[in-house]
């Protein structure tokens, strides 16, 4: 159970403070409608929020928060009951509980909120933990290759192209639904593992230029405030984009940059100031032995 308590202990000073900051302003604010959905966001259960009553708010970026947290009060239980031989092939069960969940459900329900429930994201969630898990076994040539390989690369093209193929139809769409994730989660398997042992050339070297490394630190920061900025601008300015003011309906790019650069500066206030202190508590917790959560979970 040490495992349990350090894997949660870190998980809680990384993503609990800043949220409930954010929550907590918003509803002293009154950013509507934080007041009346509070609860909801605060069990991390936007997600079924969202399912029930529509996806048209600020804190409609918390479904994948909330998926994420869903996950973990699950996963670690998977590491702790299955024996170390057998996880791969957990891991692998739970990749394909995703695609199916997204078909069947979908077909039967016709829900557009299908991909935000969590059964829905166990193949990118999978997919990371088995990323993980090949952190253990990097010795192995093999192990880096299956399924992030060329084989896996081909099969994520394939179900890119498939999806592209069939949403243009109505009940292909569904299908089409069901199966881009895995495509997506496949090539992004692949971007990752390549990352970690490393890219060379061009790609290598604008990888490693720090304000991408920097935007990465602070990463986590503008996902939670990005999708409030246009909230407080109404509240404080009185509008809420540059196309409000300038009477355009096309005019992105205006909005774009100064809300990016906006989130980015609290982002980083956000860390420095906030964030880091209570990420550094993290000294106090850390992982002993070969089968702690932390090398078979994703991370925030």
């Amino acid at each position: 159970m040490h495992e349990f308590r350090q894997f949660y202990a870190r998980r809680v000073l990384r993503i609990f403070p800043i949220f409930y900051l954010v929550l907590g302003l918003a509803a002293v604010l009154n950013i509507p409608p934080i007041r009346q959905t509070f609860a909801w966001h605060a069990a991390f259960l936007t997600n079924f929020y969202i399912h029930f009553h529509g996806f048209n708010h600020p804190t409609n970026h918390f479904w994948s928060l909330a998926v994420e947290e869903q996950f973990y009060l699950a996963w670690p239980w998977v590491i702790l009951l299955v024996s170390r031989r057998r996880l791969r092939a957990a891991i692998f069960v739970t990749i394909a509980i995703g695609p199916v969940f997204r078909l069947f459900f979908g077909l039967g329900t016709g829900s557009w909120a299908t991909p935000y429930f969590p059964l829905s994201c166990l193949d990118t969630l999978g997919v990371g933990a088995l990323l993980a898990l090949r952190k253990d076994q990097i010795a192995d040539p093999q192990s880096r290759e299956y399924p992030f390989g060329k084989a896996g690369l081909l099969l994520g093209f394939a179900a890119l192209g498939t999806f592209i193929l069939l949403s243009a139809m109505h009940q292909g769409r569904i299908i089409g639904y069901a199966i881009f994730d895995v495509g997506a989660a496949l090539l992004a398997g692949w971007v990752v593992l390549r990352a970690s042992t490393g890219f060379r050339g061009p790609v290598g070297k604008l990888l490693e230029m720090k304000p991408l490394i920097y935007l990465g630190t602070i990463s986590y920061g503008i996902y939670v405030y990005h999708n409030f900025i246009p909230s407080v601008m109404y509240k404080t300015l009185g509008f809420r984009s540059i196309a409000d003011v300038l009477k355009l309906p096309y005019a992105w790019p205006l909005d774009s940059l100064p809300k990016g650069g906006i989130a980015v500066s609290v982002a980083a206030l956000s860390w420095h100031f906030f964030e880091r202190p209570i990420n550094n508590l993290k000294r106090y917790f850390k992982y002993q032995g070969d089968r702690s959560p932390k090398r078979v979970a994703p991370s925030a």
